[in-house]
């Protein structure tokens, strides 16, 4: 090989190296540039782990935050989601699990459970108070005026006071899968039957039941909108019944409802698990704006800080209540469970057992 002939290798060589280095550098700048997007979109890693990988619901109290979760944790966090320093320092457990939020009785934390009963969890010391045995499981509970209100799967509705002692005992026509609903003189439930029924407060005696044309099942607790009860059901229809008990009128939705409508003075949102979300005008049940989620509506939506907020599939999306334009949001490694407002934050729980929170405006 002659120079000439040497002296081109050579520069072929050189001009192949400086191509691999440019390839190299484009693609260590393409990665962070992904994962610096990637983290962006995160929520701050700051937050609480529970032991593992489970469903979990959130309640909030005057001090924090109360977790409940389906392997069966009863876990009190302070508003910056730390173990609290004093009182309440270890998770009340059973072996049975929990199901759903619990709900604030003055100085109790009552909850539902797998083993056909109900417990009071002292909110204080996290020491059990009291058990009440029912005839099935317990789907979540709802509180109001120093009164628990749940169904259990036998099927029946209870009343129970602050200290344990049944109020009164009211049959149910089907399964009810949510917590009561429970306003003024009222307490209103969907079955997995496809009715809406409404019961006296005070006494437990049934005033109406409702059921559509073409009944499915109802998965989530009626909502009070600012002029009817909303309540979606598993064919896809977002249902406004009069206080009086008569079917108004209903809307299509393309997806299952299986979360509560969100209701703030005159807004009204709704989605379903093919993950459109709606804004509706509550007077007459039409459209005002729509948008796509990026998964199923996972928990029932929120209205706080001036924007709304859902957990859809793996991301928490704040979106503008006004146009229905996504402001933010926030990607997790797993699918949500609960999501809700309290103490000038959004806490998040997710099914790999995070708990993170983000703040908003007041």
């Amino acid at each position: 090989m002659d120079y000439r002939s040497r002296w081109q290798q050579k520069r072929r060589e050189r001009a192949t190296r400086q191509r691999l280095v440019l390839l190299v550098a484009a693609i260590a700048v393409i990665g962070a540039l992904v994962l610096l997007m990637r983290g962006m979109a995160r929520p701050a890693p700051a937050g609480y782990q529970l032991p593992g990988a489970t469903v979990s619901w959130l309640t909030a109290c005057d001090d924090g935050v109360i977790v409940t979760t389906r392997t069966g944790e009863l876990i009190k966090l302070t508003a910056d989601l730390r173990t609290p320093s004093e009182g309440w320092t270890g998770p009340f457990t059973h072996p049975a699990g929990f199901w759903g939020r619990a709900a604030i009785v003055g100085r109790h934390v009552v909850l539902g459970c797998e083993d056909v009963r109900i417990r009071a969890v002292d909110a204080v010391s996290g020491v059990q108070n009291w058990e009440l045995a029912v005839g099935g499981a317990v789907r979540g509970v709802s509180a109001e005026d120093g009164s628990v209100y749940f169904a259990s799967a036998e099927p029946a509705l209870y009343r129970v006071s602050a200290e344990g002692a049944q109020v009164w005992r009211a049959p149910l026509h089907d399964e009810v899968a949510s917590p009561p609903m429970v306003r003024s003189e009222m307490v209103v439930v969907g079955t997995l039957g496809g009715e809406v029924c409404a019961y006296e407060r005070s006494t437990g005696a049934e005033e109406w039941c409702v059921t559509p044309e073409t009944p499915a099942a109802v998965y989530p607790r009626p909502s009070m909108g600012p002029s009817s009860i909303l309540v979606g059901d598993d064919r896809g229809r977002l249902h406004s019944i009069a206080r009086s008990g008569e079917m108004l009128t209903s809307m299509e939705f393309e997806g299952l409802i299986r979360q509560a409508v969100a209701v703030s003075d005159a807004i009204v949102i709704a989605g379903d698990s093919s993950g459109m979300l709606r804004r509706i005008n509550p007077a007459d049940m039409t459209e005002r704006w729509q948008t796509r989620l990026p998964g199923p509506l996972a928990a029932e939506p929120l209205i706080a800080g001036g924007a709304v907020w859902c957990g859809a599939g793996r991301s928490l999306v704040e979106i503008d209540p006004e146009d229905g334009s996504t402001i933010s949001r926030r990607d997790a490694t797993a699918q949500t469970s609960d999501v809700i407002a309290a103490h000038g934050r959004i806490y998040w729980a997710t099914t790999d057992g995070h708990i993170g929170a983000v703040t908003i405006a007041e």
